[in-house]
């Protein structure tokens, strides 16, 4: 017997538009480097490390997340030899002290409870996890609260840590944060020969009529794979005031269409209206005013506020 496949609910639609955010970005392509990196570090047994860097919102998370999953998902162990490897996620201490970034990296490790012990220790300890559970790619996100937080002796001392962990474990070390990362390669020049790939994450834009014709792209092809609406993208007087509520910041793109398809969807929709993002959109305090609503907004101010000064 042959049945119907279900149909996905809006509701359901906007859980999937966090995985979908991934696929339309230029993320796959940077996901493959990514594992390309990787895999050439275990099959040559020579450590390196890459640098991702860009603005909040630019999808530097979501990349490390997603290269962490089909990292491990390739390399899982299938045989009874335990001979699998696996990559390790680690969010950089937002308060830096000397022994932060040690006591983060077990954290991510998996150690529980509260981490202590001496520089000498951690240090130990790190090793004995790397090698027990074979952790071969370490990847850490927000690193340039690290570069940022301590002094230039402590960097350095940071960065020759590194050095050691991607020479005598033969590891692939991933940074993202903002460009204040690349710092970590000028204060060491051996640490700065190890690294194989940076990676520039951007917003998106609409400074120019190219940038505009690639943010449009983004959306159409966004609403493509999910068809959470039928509203023309292609429209400014739709696409601008949207820009103007999250400025190319794809975390806020995404929180912005998902509260709207929700709201529809808590109303017995089966899509989003323009009516949805107008009574989702939510002022922000800008210069002590508040934003105007981009969507009620006269639309020849909405372009000039944006400086989008050719046609559309």
């Amino acid at each position: 017997m042959i049945t119907e496949p279900e149909e996905i609910t809006l509701k359901a639609k906007a859980i999937m538009l966090i995985q979908k955010t991934f696929t339309c970005a230029k993320n796959r392509e940077e996901l493959e480097q990514l594992l390309t990196q990787a895999n050439n570090v275990i099959e040559l047994s020579s450590g390196c490390c890459t640098l991702i860097v860009g603005d909040s919102g630019s999808g530097k998370t979501t990349l490390l997340k997603k290269f962490k999953d089909k990292f491990n998902e390739q390399h899982a162990c299938t045989t009874s030899d335990n001979n699998s490897v696996q990559a390790c996620y680690i969010r950089s201490p937002s308060n830096m002290s000397p022994l932060d970034l040690y006591r983060a990296i077990l954290k991510g490790f998996g150690e529980p409870g509260l981490i202590d012990g001496t520089e000498v220790q951690l240090r130990n300890r790190i090793a004995k996890q790397m090698q027990t559970k074979r952790y071969r790619v370490l990847l850490f996100d927000e690193f340039q609260q690290v570069v940022e937080k301590v002094g230039i002796k402590s960097v350095r001392q940071i960065a020759d840590y590194l050095k050691e962990l991607v020479d005598e474990f033969n590891v692939y070390l991933v940074f993202a944060g903002t460009s204040k990362v690349e710092n970590l390669l000028f204060i060491n020049e051996q640490f700065a020969s190890r690294n194989a790939l940076t990676i520039k994450k951007s917003l998106l834009s609409v400074s120019t009529k190219k940038n505009y014709r690639t943010y449009v792209s983004y959306l159409r092809t966004l609403n493509g794979k999910i068809g959470f609406t039928n509203i023309d993208f292609t429209d400014p007087q739709i696409n601008l005031p949207l820009f103007a509520t999250t400025h190319g910041d794809l975390r806020q793109l995404t929180q912005t269409l998902s509260k709207a398809i929700l709201f529809a969807a808590n109303r017995n929709r089966d899509e989003m209206l323009k009516s949805d993002l107008v009574s989702t959109y939510t002022p922000k305090l800008i210069k002590g005013r508040l934003q105007v609503n981009p969507y009620t907004q006269k639309f020849i101010i909405l372009k000039k506020e944006l400086g989008v000064n050719y046609e559309v």
